[in-house]
C-alpha cells in the first residue's frame, strides 16, 4: 500500500466559503479579512495491488484548464480512469469539488468515471437540505445522489474493502466519516475534518465550525489515548500532511 497527499495547495477561507489560493511566502494575515482561516487541501491517495482509492477530492481546483488533482494522479503515473474507489468524509465542498463539473450544456460529468464513490447516505439527505450553506455545492450533491456508481453507506461502520476500514463519527457534520487502513501491521488513520490539522491536537477545543464541536473534541481526544503507533492523514495541514503520532503531539 502506497499513501500519497495529493496537494492543491494553500488557501485562505472566509466566512462566506471562498476559498482564494495563497502564496505562503507573502501571506501577510493583516492584509485579509478578520476570521480568514488559512489551510491547505490535500486528497489523499490510497493505491493498493488491486486498488486505487482516492480519500475525498479536494476543491477541484484547476490551474491552466487542468484539474490539479489530475496533475497530481499523473505525477504519480496514474490516469483518472484508474481511480476504482472515491470515499468521501462528507460533503463540504472542499472535500467533494473534485468529484465532477457542471458542463456547458448542463450536465454533470464525473471526474472519475469508473470509480465508485461512497457517500453516507444520511449527510446527502442532511447536505442536500442546506440550500442557502455556502459550504456545499448543490449540483455536486445532485448528481451525487443519482449517479448509478454512488454507493449509498448506511452503517455506522464498515469495510470498504480488506484492510479499509470506515466509521461515522458526526462532529463537523452530523454524519462525517473517518477512514482506518491497515497495512504491514501498521494504522494509518485519516480523521478529516474531526483532526484536520495538528493544531486540532495541541488546541482541543469545541471549534464553532463544526455541527457539534464537543462531540469533535471527544473524538480528537480518544485518538490521542488510542493512537500511539497510528500515522495520520491531515486534509488542510499547511506543511506535513503524512505524521507519525510523535509528530502530531509534537509542538
Amino acid at each position: 500500500m502506497k499513501i500519497t497527499a495529493l496537494s492543491e495547495g494553500p488557501f485562505s477561507v472566509d466566512f462566506s466559503k471562498v476559498f482564494t489560493p495563497v502564496e505562503l511566502d507573502t501571506y501577510v494575515p493583516e492584509h485579509h479579512p478578520a476570521g480568514t482561516t488559512l489551510l491547505s487541501v490535500h486528497p489523499f491517495l490510497v493505491v493498493t495491488s488491486e486498488e486505487v482509492i482516492l480519500l475525498d477530492t479536494g476543491l477541484g481546483f484547476s490551474e491552466d484548464e487542468e484539474l490539479q488533482l489530475y496533475r497530481s494522479l499523473r505525477r504519480e503515473g496514474l490516469e483518472p480512469t484508474q481511480v476504482t474507489r472515491v470515499f468521501l468524509s462528507h460533503l463540504h465542498k472542499d472535500h467533494t469539488g473534485g468529484v465532477g463539473t457542471v458542463q456547458a450544456n448542463g450536465t454533470f460529468q464525473f471526474n472519475f468515471p469508473n470509480a465508485i464513490y461512497y457517500v453516507q447516505e444520511r449527510e446527502l439527505t442532511f447536505a442536500l437540505a442546506q440550500t442557502d450553506n455556502p459550504s456545499y455545492h448543490p449540483p455536486t450533491l445532485q448528481a451525487l445522489a443519482q449517479h448509478p456508481n454512488v454507493h449509498f453507506l448506511n452503517e455506522d461502520e464498515g469495510s470498504i474493502i480488506p484492510d479499509l476500514s470506515f466509521r461515522v463519527t458526526g462532529g463537523h457534520t452530523p454524519y462525517h466519516q473517518t477512514v482506518s487502513m491497515n497495512h504491514a501491521g501498521k494504522t494509518y488513520f485519516y480523521g478529516a475534518d474531526v483532526l484536520p490539522q495538528k493544531s486540532y491536537i495541541q488546541r482541543n477545543f469545541a471549534y464553532k465550525n463544526d455541527y457539534d464541536g464537543k462531540r469533535a473534541m471527544a473524538f480528537r481526544k480518544e485518538y490521542t489515548e488510542q493512537g500511539q503507533d497510528w500515522t495520520f492523514l491531515l486534509c488542510h495541514a499547511l506543511m506535513k500532511p503524512i505524521v507519525p503520532y510523535s509528530d502530531l503531539m509534537r509542538k
